[in-house]
């Protein structure tokens, strides 16, 4: 077990103190190819701050020893290295269906050079959920087919230390206030009363997780991060495995998705809310909140965590503003948390 280490990054504090590898890139790429061979084709994905165009890592596809294989470069120093969760997660996991991708060679950390570099297997397998689409009941139900594989077999040993559980909140609020101020501050669909809704939030929360235990899990669980190959599902972004209350894993892909849906040209605020009655549907039908009113509510605490996170930062941030159906991504969100608000309260 990685002692003292919690959590391999800390996205909002690498927002704040600027980090930024994006000048970097190149340099560090032609740095890469020198010493391994990888022969890079086209950027999958650069992974920014919450919008900004603050960048802390970037994947290429490619060949690595004439064999398709992804690259992905962290940037920005991790707590934990990204290869080391992987390494963990392959050696205690019990999962036939669900396994992360396979590392072709790592290069560790440099200081110098201020890199850190994956070789991985190139996974050319279809998303089990594709985001940008409407789904069907049947094909979010398999989702979290997989999701009660992963809880119930991929999880059997925590790999690293458990944090001291602290008030949510105590440095959180500050945080976010920055953070309205960062993003997208003249973001015409944010409310001056939006700021007064989190802080009731922020109590609520503390409230539901007086007497709840943090859970060790990956905390990226997505529609972005699962993608099959052949008769296997690969887990990515193993970099975010960390401690969180019970239920974020569960809620973190329809949150995610919803928002998705904004890039749907044409989509209207029903098909959005039949898209939300879908997600919820299955999310409320799981074994462990149908058979408990404790984990009940310490769901609906998931959703209220979402909910704020979605109205500071994350329906405003990663949306154009521009588009028609952007505003309704945020005043839905500010509904959601309100009803999530009042059913806590109950």
């Amino acid at each position: 077990m990685r002692k003292n280490k919690s959590q391999a990054i800390d996205t909002s504090a690498a927002l704040f103190e600027g980090k930024d590898m994006s000048r970097r890139e190149k340099e560090n790429l032609k740095n890469i190819v020198e010493l391994t061979g990888f022969v890079p084709n086209k950027v999958i994905w650069r992974s920014n701050y919450f919008g900004t165009t603050q960048i802390g890592a970037v994947h290429y596809s490619g060949e690595y020893k004439k064999a398709p294989a992804v690259l992905k470069i962290q940037g920005i120093k991790p707590e934990i290295s990204e290869a080391f969760m992987i390494k963990h997660f392959s050696a205690q996991n019990q999962s036939k269906l669900v396994r992360p991708p396979k590392l072709l060679t790592v290069l560790k950390w440099d200081n110098t050079k201020g890199y850190e570099a994956l070789i991985m297997e190139k996974v050319s397998g279809k998303k089990v959920i594709q985001s940008e689409k409407l789904q069907t009941k049947t094909s979010i139900q398999e989702f979290f087919r997989i999701y009660q594989e992963y809880r119930k077999k991929c999880i059997n040993k925590p790999w690293l230390s458990k944090p001291k559980k602290e008030r949510y909140g105590k440095s959180n609020l500050a945080d976010m206030k920055k953070m309205v101020k960062k993003v997208k501050p003249g973001n015409p669909f944010r409310k001056p009363s939006d700021l007064q809704l989190i802080e009731k939030a922020v109590k609520a929360l503390n409230k539901a997780w007086e007497k709840a235990d943090m859970e060790f899990l990956h905390g990226h669980f997505s529609t972005e991060d699962l993608i099959r190959q052949d008769d296997e599902v690969v887990l990515f972004s193993n970099l975010f495995w960390k401690y969180k209350y019970p239920f974020y894993d569960a809620v973190f892909a329809y949150h995610w998705f919803i928002y998705s849906l904004a890039e749907i040209k044409g989509i209207t605020p029903g098909q959005i809310e039949q898209q939300r009655k879908l997600w919820l549907e299955e999310i409320y039908s799981l074994s462990r909140v149908k058979k408990s009113s404790k984990n009940k509510k310490l769901l609906k605490a998931a959703l209220l965590e979402r909910a704020v996170a979605g109205i500071l930062v994350d329906s405003i941030a990663y949306i154009d503003e521009s588009k028609p159906i952007a505003g309704y991504m945020v005043s839905s969100t500010r509904k959601q948390l309100k009803k999530l608000l009042s059913e806590l309260s109950e």
